[in-house]
């Protein structure tokens, strides 16, 4: 069967029999386009990679619930969600590395303190990237916005216990990955 040759209402009727090659075909009709949408408003041509595979990933997987009228509607409305969770994700996370360059008085630094300090955010960043997603808002809200245990579990529609295990994970996770850098925290934090 011609696949590249069906309609998208042809493709999705197949796809919710489980039919690997109309999902195939169908990734290969519109994944390219969804990436330039996501790289024209990102200008990051990984993370426009990333969003775009993120979002056929999901169309496979609720492949049998989803009731799609209007593909590319449907496909443009759903990345222009993923692109805005990003955004805010990395708003946050650009936030509080903000918060920790305020923390760190830069102008009072020598060029080696200076390079110690860019160092040491961008190895927070690598290390905060590394995290689950839930991990890494539990770990910023708490640490960067320091609001309660009880006050993220609320804003997160989480227990109290989970906040306390994603914390207990996401510190002892950085401890782990930021070990290196033990020094230069000390300079920080005890030298005037």
């Amino acid at each position: 069967m011609p696949y590249q040759k069906l309609t998208d209402t042809e493709l999705l009727d197949l796809l919710r029999n489980d039919d690997e090659q109309a999902f195939r075909a169908l990734y290969e009709r519109y994944w390219y386009k969804m990436y330039v949408v996501a790289h024209r408003k990102l200008r990051r041509k990984e993370v426009a990679e990333e969003l775009a595979q993120e979002l056929f990933v999901m169309l496979w997987q609720k492949r049998d619930s989803l009731k799609i009228l209007n593909l590319p509607a449907f496909l443009g409305i759903t990345l222009k969600n993923l692109m805005v969770d990003y955004i805010r994700r990395n708003i946050l996370e650009e936030h509080y590395l903000d918060q920790l360059r305020l923390f760190f008085p830069v102008e009072t630094f020598t060029t080696t303190e200076t390079v110690q300090l860019n160092d040491l955010t961008e190895a927070i960043q690598n290390t905060l990237a590394q995290l689950p997603e839930k991990t890494r808002e539990v770990f910023i809200l708490r640490r960067f916005e320091q609001l309660s245990i009880r006050e993220i579990a609320q804003r997160l529609e989480l227990s109290e216990k989970a906040i306390e295990y994603h914390l207990s994970r996401s510190t002892s996770f950085l401890r782990q990955n930021l070990r290196d850098f033990v020094a230069v925290w000390v300079v920080f934090f005890l030298c005037p």
